[in-house]
């Protein structure tokens, strides 16, 4: 039942970061009176640094092949050595998950009902529940959630599972060409010790109140946006208005374990892992487009701070 470490990050991507692509497909609809740049990449010059790097808003649900039909794109993915996005990384140590004799085994914070709870979910789901299974009894928090998470999405195909990713597919393929990413969120530490028993509890009860009705259809982040295949095609047509303008009214909170922050909240923790880097080697930024718009989204932030940020076109 040992997740693997990496899945992690994959499920906090999934957790929290579909939720700009809402708005997208709310304002897709006027998208064709916009005066905007009709373009998904953008690149970043000008505070001395040596070598341009590039902004390319993704879609989280979309496919890498498309991206690479788009010569700019490519060359934009090629010219860089290093790739950011929200969740995926090649660093090392970027959650902690060494376990000491003071971290909190999972099922150490659990109630009756909520063992049982889970014991009967991991049973039904991949037939091996966690009483009477070692490997699960000294799982700590953080490696429960994931197992959790994994399971939950593992046999779920279209909306339910995770069936495509860009900006997974984009990550591996600066791994696998021997470049490196990290992932611009500062992850949460979950090695919680016996003086952090809440903390633990409140992590694994939000993970636990995804369980029921977890078999039925809509149950993820995914299927609250009932208008995917629409934010697809408008994201594709590179229609939607960026609002320089304006700040986002959507009022969206990304959540998390431990409280809530706004986009702009989220860009802006984003910065100093942006210029740090940027100020190194060209990168390329791989974030969903959500955070590029409004004058609270990156691009704004980037001109803000002094950086050249311009429309690349790629049509």
């Amino acid at each position: 039942m040992n997740a693997p470490l990496p899945v992690i990050k994959v499920f906090i991507l999934v957790a929290t970061l579909f939720l700009p692509l809402r708005n997208v497909a709310q304002t897709g609809k006027s998208a064709s009176q916009s005066q905007d740049p009709q373009t998904i990449l953008w690149k970043i010059t000008g505070k001395g640094i040596q070598k341009p790097s590039y902004l390319l808003g993704t879609m989280h649900l979309g496919e890498l092949d498309w991206l690479l039909t788009f010569p700019r794109i490519k060359s934009a993915i090629d010219s860089t050595e290093y790739i950011l996005t929200e969740a995926f990384s090649t660093e090392v140590n970027t959650v902690a998950v060494q376990k000491t004799s003071s971290t909190l085994r999972a099922v150490s914070v659990l109630n009756a009902a909520e063992y049982k709870t889970l014991d009967s979910f991991f049973v039904a789901r991949v037939g091996e529940g966690i009483t009477n299974n070692p490997d699960a009894e000294e799982m700590n928090v953080v490696e429960m959630w994931a197992a959790i998470y994994e399971t939950l999405v593992m046999d779920m195909k279209g909306p339910d599972g995770i069936t495509k990713s860009m900006d997974l597919d984009l990550f591996n393929l600066y791994k696998s060409t021997g470049r490196g990413g990290d992932h611009l969120d500062k992850l949460k530490d979950m090695n919680f010790d016996s003086t952090q028993i809440d903390d633990a509890r409140k992590v694994m009860r939000s993970v636990l109140a995804k369980i029921p009705g977890s078999e039925k259809p809509g149950w993820n982040i995914y299927s609250q946006n009932t208008n995917i295949e629409e934010t697809m095609r408008v994201y594709k047509q590179m229609k939607v208005p960026y609002q320089f303008e304006k700040t986002d009214s959507s009022d969206v909170i990304i959540e998390n374990e431990y409280g809530h922050m706004t986009i702009e909240q989220r860009n802006r923790n984003w910065l100093p892992k942006i210029e740090k880097n940027i100020s190194q080697k060209p990168c390329l930024i791989a974030v969903g487009f959500g955070h590029l718009r409004y004058k609270t989204g990156l691009i704004v932030l980037l001109k803000d701070l002094g950086y050249q940020v311009e429309a690349v076109s790629v049509k």
